[in-house]
């Protein structure tokens, strides 16, 4: 496998980089023995400039970010065609866990061994790019309740979280919502959906990522419906999705198909696009492209 030199463009505010700090990334990068033309740390105001910047040159690049400085990413690096690889520096890094990166140093060190391009599938919702899942309901306004949270300690701010969480589920869990799959529809009374490019893959012990999917190019949206009820059915589903099995709850109603409509009584809603809040009009029309988008996966890490 022939081998090349490597540009890295890093969200200096992302998470990681808050917490390791520019030097040791540095020197994490230098150890790992990657060929590198170029390190960026990039605030994000200059990212869109510098991925620019970067994606016009020979060199492969890698983008480290949380997922949505990857979608964010994405929207620039697809309409060049230009493959792209992953660094692990977000809270979640969905994308990441599911072409097999699970940590920094194993994604330095995978792509030092050498990179492999392939291709994913991409959704899009109202014409929104997103790499993992949208979704609708308790999921954004409890993204948007931690970044009006973000400066309190994680120890105060997960039990705080679980709560609105669980406040929230039951405030709308009467919420009249009409999705329509490949044009049958159907109404649910729920405070919750989540539509993923590509069905979630079951978890069953406790270190295993609870949001890892099947496969990236599979070719179809799978749609999420949360119908719990009472507080009871509200905490056996929060417990599954912190410790794993939450697909085999009896309150989750999981369909799959090519196109998905959803309409609720709101003209304009909120959004969680691979974490990032919009607001966006109903009905919401999402739809899938399959490999679409063109990534490097590191060596030896096979097929999405």
């Amino acid at each position: 496998m022939a081998k090349t030199t490597f540009n890295i463009l890093i969200n200096a505010k992302s998470g990681t980089v808050l917490s390791m700090g520019q030097p040791a990334i540095d020197t994490a990068v230098t150890q790992s023995g990657l060929p590198l033309n170029e390190l960026c740390f990039s605030e994000p105001e200059e990212m869109s400039a510098n991925l620019a910047r970067l994606a016009g040159q020979a060199h492969h690049l890698l983008i480290g970010g949380g997922d949505g400085s990857i979608r964010e990413a994405a929207k620039y690096l697809a309409e060049r065609n230009k493959p792209f690889g992953v660094l692990p520096f977000g809270t979640m890094n969905l994308l990441a866990h599911d072409l097999g990166i699970d940590t920094l140093e194993g994604a330095l060190a995978g792509y030092a061994a050498g990179a492999e391009e392939s291709r994913i599938d991409a959704g899009f919702v109202n014409g929104e790019i997103f790499l993992c899942c949208a979704s609708i309901g308790t999921m954004p306004q409890a993204s948007r309740f931690r970044e009006r949270k973000r400066l309190t300690h994680t120890f105060l701010l997960m039990p705080q979280l679980f709560l609105f969480i669980l406040r929230n589920l039951d405030m709308h869990k009467r919420e009249r919502i009409r999705i329509a799959i490949d044009g049958k529809a159907e109404t649910f009374r729920t405070p919750a959906v989540v539509v993923s490019a590509n069905r979630f893959a079951d978890s069953q012990t406790l270190t295993e990522s609870n949001f890892k999917r099947h496969a990236l190019s599979g070719g179809e949206l799978a749609v999420y419906v949360f119908t719990t009820t009472s507080h009871a059915t509200h905490l056996r589903f929060m417990w599954r999705l912190l410790f794993g099995r939450w697909l085999q709850d009896p309150a989750l109603i999981e369909h799959t198909g090519q196109t998905v409509r959803i309409d609720n009584h709101h003209r304009r809603d909120l959004v969680s696009i691979d974490g990032e809040i919009m607001k966006l009009k109903t009905p919401l029309e999402i739809s899938l492209k399959p490999r679409f988008l063109h990534v490097l996966l590191p060596a030896d890490e096979g097929q999405p």
